[in-house]
Order: C-alpha cells, then structure tokens, then sequence
C-alpha cells in the first residue's frame, strides 16, 4: 500500500485553515518600511505541518492564509499571492516533523544563495546569515531530535515543536525577504538595522507554536485524533495490515 499524503481528515483541514484565517487578525511584529504588520497565524500556519504533516498543513496554510489576508489586509505585505509563503512554510515545518531535515536545510541554503544574485542582495549581504538559525536547527534535529515528538516528556515535546517551528518561520522569512528585495528594494541600511530583530522575532514565532502546539500534541490523541508523527505510525500499521492480507 502506498503511504498516503494527506492522512488528515478534511474537517480538521477546515477548521484549522479557519483557526489561521482568524490568527491574522491578530498582529505581533511591524514589518519595518513596509508599513505592514506580522501577525501571530504565522506561528499558527507552522504548526499546521507539524501536527498534520507537510500536505494538509500546507492546504490548510493556503486556504486558511488567503482567506485571512482578505479579512486582514494590514498583514497583506506582498500582494495576491502572499498566502503560498505560508504553504512553503507549513510544508518545511511538516517535514521537519516527518525527520525529513534534508529538505528545509536544502530549501533554507538556496534561498540564501538566491539572495546574493541580486546586487542589492550583495550589498546587504548580512541578511541570510539569519537563515543559519533554521539551518543550525536542522542539524540539532536531524542530531538529537530524532524521539523529541514522541516523547513523553512534555520539555522534550516543546523542544521538539520549537524546532520544527522555527524551521518552517524561516523559511517564510527567506522567502518574504527575496519578495521584498524585488519589490520594495529597500536599501541596505534598513536591512542591517532589522538584522538583530528578525532573530528575535523569529524564535518568537517558534516559542509561540511551541506554547500552543505541546498541549495540542498531547491532549488530541487522547480524544482519538492523530496528529504528528501518530499520522506516520497508523499509516505503517495500515501497510502491516494491506501485507497480511495480501
């Protein structure tokens, strides 16, 4: 039996798409020289990978972002087409959670590299030194994270969220920052002066999924609702059973 990519019924979908479309009413960061504010659904759009997997967090990512940057247009930084920011980082943080910690770590250096294509890029040349983080975390969960979100130690389980977590923000972030240097081409002062606050805001985002993921991760399955890795563990069971059958 092939393992299926969306294992997640298609009402959690929903209604996680409409917990993130809320979210973005809910600012949390300025974006300097924009104009434009964060909000708290972009820790919410991670952690929609990490509890669903990569594809139904991404479909919720998308659904739930292009509904939420209808209802809040203050978050709304980069046009029509802000929401697939979110898909790539449900999908990065989903696959985090699925061990796969080649993929974003692959995503994160590319995007790095892209930026210096750009000569304003070059100028601010500073900037992916921020996508480190998420590649730093790769290797620490790649190293050692391997039982985190299984655990059931409830630090390990947070650690574990975090981690996925902060992966997947970054991952936005490399990507929002490539659309703003195309779109906005602020000069690189401002993005020397944003170098040390984007760190802040990032691990913010990471801490903020962790706090609400870790009690999500534990209290779902007790009410028989699969999520994290759960998801990949019923789909070997499933395969075992196709197998005896067979």
């Amino acid at each position: 039996m092939k393992k299926k990519l969306v294992n997640t019924h298609s009402a959690l979908i929903a209604v996680w798409a409409a917990i993130i479309a809320v979210s973005t009413l809910l600012p949390a960061f300025p974006v300097i020289g924009t104009g434009a504010t964060l909000s708290v659904g972009d820790a919410i759009v991670v952690l929609g990978g990490i509890l669903f997997g990569p594809w139904a967090g991404g479909i919720a990512a998308g659904v739930g972002g292009f509904i939420g940057q209808l209802i809040a247009p203050h978050g709304n930084i980069f046009g029509p087409l802000q929401f697939t920011i979110g898909i790539a980082a449900a999908i990065a943080s989903g696959l985090a959670m699925q061990r796969k910690w080649i993929y974003p770590m692959i995503g994160l250096l590319f995007l790095g590299g892209v930026w210096y294509l750009f000569p304003l890029g070059r100028e601010a040349w500073a900037t992916p030194i921020l996508y480190m983080l998420g590649v730093i975390a790769c290797i620490i969960g790649w190293i050692w994270g391997k039982n985190w979100l299984t655990s059931t130690n409830r630090a390990s389980l947070f650690l574990g969220i975090f981690v996925c977590g902060l992966i997947g923000v970054l991952i936005a972030q490399s990507i929002g920052n490539l659309w703003a240097l195309v779109m906005f081409a602020l000069p690189a002062p401002i993005w020397f002066s944003v170098l040390f606050i984007s760190p802040i805001e990032r691990i913010g985002f990471g801490l903020i999924a962790a706090a609400i993921g870790t009690p999500l991760l534990i209290g779902l399955p007790k009410i028989s609702v699969p999520v994290g890795p759960i998801l990949d563990e019923e789909d070997i069971e499933e395969d075992e059973i196709w197998e005896d059958e067979n």
